[in-house]
């Protein structure tokens, strides 16, 4: 057993504790709580049982690691490479990026890159949307825990069959792999990308295999144009490519419930082209939500109603997206920005606070992902994964409410240790940051 002791264990579950300790048995979570006062009031160590250990960690806060609920660890590589671009823009560079310049071991090296960072930053567990299968390696790898979700497109009914099987043929070889905690899922990419017939035929295949199933949806102004009017960039690109797509008349979120996609189990990202219609929809329907509100806010896609969803009572994460749309993982800069834009948006205080964006990028996360027995919040019997925060810094004090002083004041550089399973992972960055630039030199 080893115990862990600081000057804040924060449970999200329960208040902070101050002056506490956290338990460590088999990688799970066997006690916590405050550190008892000596007779001079002052907080004294207990002292554990034969063959223990203690590891202190003064003027810090332990904290659950992050779940980051919408990741793309396989697009790190092209950070910085998209700037300013408009949308259809940056995601025709993406593609032909992706699938043209780079090699698999690029793209590879690049995951690896992206799970690393995620390490540093405090994050344990992620919501990872995947292409080319090499996320999951590097989740492997680092022991990152959470789902990586194979994504599927395909705008042509046609060739719905053909995009499915082969959806099919890569989830297979991932699954023998799984773990409890370390799981496959699906991902229809979006409304644009994907044809009604292939949004169906996974839907049916999610719900048969018993996948997790993710989908982007209501992203920006250029979707709903595509679905309403069958107009804007996405329905022109599509038509010089000969694929014929009706307007819909519905909103992105209506068009997916027509075709029996949002459920309970069902992760939506984004969700900011949002109508008065589609709030009793999500009410009705009760999908989980991935808020990434600095990706949106930096594609100019704008501010998701989150104080009308957090009404509703619905399910909701934080996630920062891919860095090529956001540049960094920092989840103390997303509940920031979360906060922040909520309240510039609202004009109240009550739309969004510091606990509340605390818990979607911990336990709300993990309800996101269907893991919450296991993370997002230090628990007796929890997986002992956990972050410690240093706080002795100029920009961090004095502290009054440790959650306060970490979402207004953080940032991933006050991470001073991140455990996955009881274990600190510890990372070389310098041979991956190496070839990164390397590959970067071509590129540019």
């Amino acid at each position: 057993m080893t115990r862990y002791e600081a000057d804040w264990i924060c449970p999200v579950s329960s208040p902070p504790i101050r002056n506490g300790f956290l338990e460590v048995d088999g990688g799970m979570i066997s006690g916590m709580g405050p550190l008892p006062p000596s007779r001079e009031g002052e907080r004294v160590a207990v002292v554990p049982g034969e063959g223990s250990e203690i590891i202190r960690f003064p003027h810090c806060a332990i904290i659950p690691g992050f779940v980051n609920v919408h990741t793309h660890i396989e697009l790190t590589i092209l950070r910085g490479f998209l700037e300013d671009l408009p949308f259809l823009d940056w995601v025709r560079r993406l593609t032909h990026t992706k699938y043209n310049l780079l090699s698999r071991d690029e793209i590879l090296l690049s995951a690896r890159l992206g799970a690393a960072e995620m390490v540093t930053a405090g994050v344990t567990c992620v919501g990872e949307v995947m292409d080319l299968g090499v996320a999951w390696e590097a989740m492997k790898e680092l022991g990152l825990q959470g789902i990586a979700f194979q994504e599927v497109f395909g705008p042509d009914e046609e060739k719905a069959e053909e995009q499915l099987e082969d959806l099919k043929s890569k989830v297979n070889q991932f699954r023998e792999y799984e773990t409890e905690t370390q799981r496959i899922g699906v991902s229809p990419h979006a409304p644009y990308t994907v044809s009604a017939k292939l949004f169906q035929s996974v839907r049916d295949y999610a719900t048969r295999e018993k996948l997790p199933l993710t989908t982007h949806v209501a992203e920006s102004n250029e979707e709903g144009l595509f679905t309403r009017f069958g107009a804007g960039v996405f329905a022109e690109s599509l038509a010089e490519r000969r694929i014929p797509l009706p307007p819909t008349g519905l909103s992105p979120v209506a068009y997916l419930d027509s075709l029996g996609v949002i459920d309970a189990e069902t992760l939506l990202v984004h969700v900011i082209d949002v109508e008065a219609a589609d709030f009793e929809i999500l009410r009705q329907r009760r999908p989980r939500i991935a808020h990434c509100p600095k990706s949106n806010a930096k594609l100019a896609h704008g501010i998701a109603r989150i104080d009308k969803m957090r009404s509703l009572g619905l399910t909701l994460g934080l996630g920062t997206d891919s860095v090529a749309s956001n540049n960094v993982v920092d989840m103390f800069e997303e509940m920031r920005a979360a906060v922040f834009q909520q309240r510039s948006r609202t004009t109240t205080l009550e739309s969004l606070d510091a606990s509340a964006a605390f818990r979607m990028a911990t336990l709300g996360g993990a309800e996101c992902l269907g893991l919450s027995h296991l993370f997002g919040s230090l628990d007796l019997g929890k997986r002992a994964d956990f972050a410690v925060v240093d706080l002795n810094n100029l920009a961090l004090q004095p502290v009054y409410d440790p959650v306060a002083t970490m979402v207004y004041s953080a940032s991933r550089h006050n991470v001073r240790a991140t455990y996955i399973g009881g274990m600190e992972v510890k990372v070389d960055a310098g041979p991956l940051l190496e070839k990164a630039s390397s590959i970067a030199d071509r590129l540019g």
